[in-house]
């Protein structure tokens, strides 16, 4: 009896033990994850030039990878992106390739591109009632809409006018600057005859009866970066662990997207039509029907080359070309503005 006795008290010792040692084990895991987590602001446009961010929202990649997405703020071009990193608060960005080179070079904001997200990803959009070729966009009359200057889109058009020789003092003339949300609106109700917009808005204005893209991007500078992922000099040195998990969520979104393009589509529609509202406030556009079907997400994302790869080589010639044609007030070496493998 008394033998039992000493067996019983060794099992319940044992038992308490391996209580006490899973449930330190536990309190430690969940401490370590809050310890561990990574909280960051980040800045995006109203585009689908943003999908990877996007899918790995909808697809939890963020938590999964222990960073917390603390507030996400959604602009109606690089621009609007570019100027907000000037007056800080954010960590992120996804950002067309043109205006983060010019928040750095010219704006002075210390931010580091780590990634790429996209090449190609802008067009040329016209009434084909009115515009046939390339040089009816000199004729009179015409009204050609682009975004601000510091574009890509602006970028791309000067491009497309020195490539094939078009009279830039009558195409600029015939040119007004405004959103890409009001670009669409004024096409539509026949107020401008043409569009320079980035995708999603290419396809979805080309989709409106007798419109048609008349030129991709992809047909002035083949494979040109479009987008890019971005940080800050500060997150790049306090937390480069934050920056790795970045690159390779951004790595993930891009090969399942690619792997599941419809699946990619509908949720990219889903949180384009999710941010209407703000972008409808920020550009004072609240008549504008910016509604994104999946299918429409689908056919512009086909435009889109999404890879995370991206060279020196190719975002110096950005940077040449932009200097050259007075973007710029100076040239710089890509590496101080690239921080990639």
């Amino acid at each position: 009896m008394r033998k039992k006795l000493i067996v019983y008290l060794v099992i319940g010792s044992l038992l308490l033990l391996m209580v006490g040692c899973s449930q330190t084990q536990t309190g430690t895991s969940t401490q370590d994850t809050k310890k561990d987590e990574i909280n960051l602001n980040v800045a995006v446009e109203y585009t689908d030039h943003a999908a990877a961010f996007y899918y790995a929202q909808g697809k939890n990649l963020f938590p999964d990878a222990g960073i917390n997405i603390n507030d996400v703020k959604v602009y109606a071009s690089g621009v609007g992106v570019a100027a907000a990193f000037t007056k800080g608060g954010f960590d992120v960005s996804y950002m067309c390739l043109v205006p983060a080179i010019f928040t750095y070079a010219n704006g002075g904001v210390p931010i580091k591109i780590i990634a790429g997200t996209h090449k190609n990803g802008y067009a040329l959009v016209v009434n084909s009632a009115k515009i046939k070729e390339l040089k009816d966009l000199e004729k009179s009359g015409i009204k050609i809409a682009n975004g601000p200057q510091g574009t890509s889109t602006d970028f791309l058009q000067k491009l497309l006018i020195e490539k094939e020789n078009l009279d830039a003092e009558k195409i600029t003339a015939n040119t007004v600057r405004m959103n890409a949300a009001k670009q669409l609106m004024a096409l539509r109700n026949g107020k401008v005859d043409a569009v320079f917009v980035p995708e999603h808005f290419a396809t979805l204005a080309a989709s409106f009866p007798g419109m048609k893209m008349l030129l991709k991007s992809a047909d002035i500078w083949p494979d040109m970066q479009g987008s890019v992922l971005v940080v800050t000099e500060d997150l790049l040195k306090n937390q480069p662990e934050a920056v790795e998990k970045l690159k390779e969520i951004n790595k993930k979104s891009i090969r399942l997207m690619n792997d599941n393009p419809q699946d990619a589509a509908e949720i990219v529609a889903q949180n384009l039509n999710i941010n209407q509202t703000m972008v409808k406030e920020e550009t004072q556009s609240p008549e504008a029907n910016l509604e994104v079907t999946p299918e429409i997400a689908a056919a512009s994302m086909s435009n889109l080359k999404m890879t995370p790869d991206i060279s020196v080589e190719e975002v110096q010639a950005v940077i040449d070309k932009m200097y050259a044609m007075g973007y710029l007030t100076k040239t710089f070496d890509a590496k101080e503005i690239m921080a990639v493998e």
